[in-house]
């Protein structure tokens, strides 16, 4: 009885630590991914601030590429390049490029559970729209985090990854400046997107390694 309790924890053992990913491989992938969210803008013209607009819901549509090394067993850092298009009121485009770190747990033969972290630059150009007479373009910061993200590997060279669910923040803003009847005009426009919603915040992708 002893023995055979010990052999099923050996076997357990090797199934979660056995590695995933072998060091120095590479992966090129493509992902497909649609999310749901709230959109906060702030306008302020010189020292009068808006009130804030709040949108909620809107659908995005995004894709995006990614580069993957594995720096040691299991562990893998890269990078991403992911374009969204926004039609809720106020029409966005979106890119991002964004390093990530992700992990492979072996939960089975050829199936993983990878979590994954990226953050980096974001970039969003909204036209008009209800809310606003302005077209602007901003900057800054996007990050994302794929908590329930899985794996599937059935050939050496091929995989496919599916994320139930991410968690994305960015902070935008945008600074301009004009002059009106010899008066300098300086325009701040700044927004705030949070995502996080579980199956309305999907991803599926594909990667080959090499």
């Amino acid at each position: 009885m002893k023995r055979t309790l010990l052999t099923l924890v050996a076997i357990v053992a090797v199934a979660f630590t056995a590695s995933a990913q072998k060091q120095d491989e590479q992966t090129l992938g493509f992902n497909l991914g649609y999310n749901t969210g709230k959109t906060t803008t702030k306008i302020q013209v010189n020292d009068k601030q808006s009130d804030p607009v709040t949108v909620l819901g809107g659908d995005n549509l995004g894709v995006g590429v990614e580069y993957g090394y594995f720096v040691i067993d299991n562990l893998r850092i890269g990078g991403r390049i992911d374009y969204g298009y926004t039609a809720n009121g106020d029409k966005t485009h979106s890119l991002s490029i964004t390093p990530n770190i992700a992990y492979y747990v072996r939960l089975a033969d050829r199936f993983y559970y990878t979590p994954n972290f990226s953050i980096g630059f974001g970039l969003s150009t909204t036209g008009k729209s209800e809310y606003s007479d302005e077209s602007f373009t901003m900057c800054g910061l996007a990050t994302e985090l794929q908590p329930l993200a899985v794996e599937f590997r059935p050939t050496e060279r091929f995989a496919m990854s599916v994320s139930l669910c991410s968690l994305q923040y960015a902070f935008l803003s945008d600074t301009s400046k004009d002059t009106v009847l010899n008066q300098e005009i300086t325009t701040k426009v700044s927004g705030s997107a949070f995502n996080f919603d579980l199956l309305a915040n999907a991803q599926i992708g594909f990667k080959l390694y090499f």
